[in-house]
């Protein structure tokens, strides 16, 4: 069936074909000149298309943007000085030169402008996929538990490296806020007195209070799978996707509010892009941080309760 419409109509086409080649190909006129050099060829390539004849021919006006932007004023000038017709056509090859030199210059611009804007782009495509990544971990993850203890046991070490300064005397380092801050994030830790890690070091310190938190998860399991076996693992991968999923949209929010405004630097003698990779960076830092400390917290808190079976109507 193709094959007899092939044969039916290509009759009719190779007529049609050498008829436009008799009469010297397609010419294409076109009504202005594009900003992109590509286009005009684009335009021209119709006019001879697989070797057969053609030709192209472009009319403009002064008031076209390319010719007005690029000295269309000064050659509008000169027609009015020598008292030239409104409606007498220019040739001229030193403006068809100069209107290809601003092609040229529009075409740099436009390429600089996607080029940066492809530089603030990777920015977030990096850190969207560190986040999809780690997202994708969790919902493939089995047991999620070490990975939650890591989050325990990171969150811990922060605290000390906070509240403790090794340059700092023993007796300077205020180990009540310290622990008052782990217990925030771990209220098992309750028992725990400044006087049990007062004679420790940094290091010492770290190994003590991830070895606590540890314990402190296994009994808060213990705790929870007693309401129902397995719901720890289940409130696991629903706080660490739950934390994900919410910071991640308002890292969002905060990362187009700094594009906007970090334009402004400029003013200051700072490459805007230099200083939206940096701060966006640390930006994305601190949501790493917050979510691994919103998820211990969450986790340790979290008391389930049996809700009550409704009695059947019959």
């Amino acid at each position: 069936m193709y094959q007899a419409i092939e044969h039916t109509y290509s009759s009719l086409t190779s007529t049609e074909h050498d008829e436009v080649i008799g009469n010297g190909g397609l010419h294409v006129m076109g009504t202005e000149r594009h900003e992109s050099r590509r286009i005009d060829n684009q335009l021209r390539g119709r006019a001879g298309r697989q070797g057969d004849p053609g030709s192209t021919r472009f009319f403009l006006s002064l008031e076209d943007n390319l010719l007005r932007i690029f000295g269309g004023d000064r050659v509008a000038g000169l027609m009015n000085a020598f008292r030239v017709e409104e409606d007498m056509p220019i040739e001229s090859k030193m403006l068809t030169g100069s209107l290809e030199g601003a092609q040229k210059k529009v075409e740099t611009f436009y390429y600089d402008a996607r080029k940066q804007v492809f530089e603030y782009d990777e920015v977030m495509n990096n850190q969207r996929r560190a986040i999809y990544a780690e997202r994708r971990r969790v919902l493939e993850g089995l047991d999620l538990k070490e990975q939650v203890i890591q989050y325990a046991e990171k969150t811990m070490s922060e605290i000390v490296e906070a509240y403790v300064n090794p340059e700092l005397p023993p007796e300077e380092w205020d180990l009540e806020k310290l622990l008052n801050k782990s217990k925030e994030f771990v209220y098992l830790l309750e028992d725990l007195q400044a006087k049990d890690i007062g004679d420790m070091t940094v290091p010492e310190m770290k190994i003590f209070l991830h070895e606590e938190v540890r314990k402190a998860y296994d009994l808060k399991e213990s705790q929870v799978d007693q309401k129902q076996p397995g719901l720890m693992r289940q409130a696991e991968r629903f706080f660490i996707l739950q934390q994900i999923d919410t910071l991640w949209r308002e890292h969002l929010q905060a990362i187009d509010a700094l594009r906007e405004s970090v334009g402004l630097r400029g003013y200051g003698q700072k490459d805007p892009l230099i200083e939206y990779k940096q701060e966006g960076y640390e930006m994305f830092l601190e949501m790493m941080i917050d979510i691994r400390r919103n998820v211990v917290y969450s986790l340790f808190q979290f008391q389930p309760q049996r809700q009550p079976q409704q009695a059947q109507t019959v």
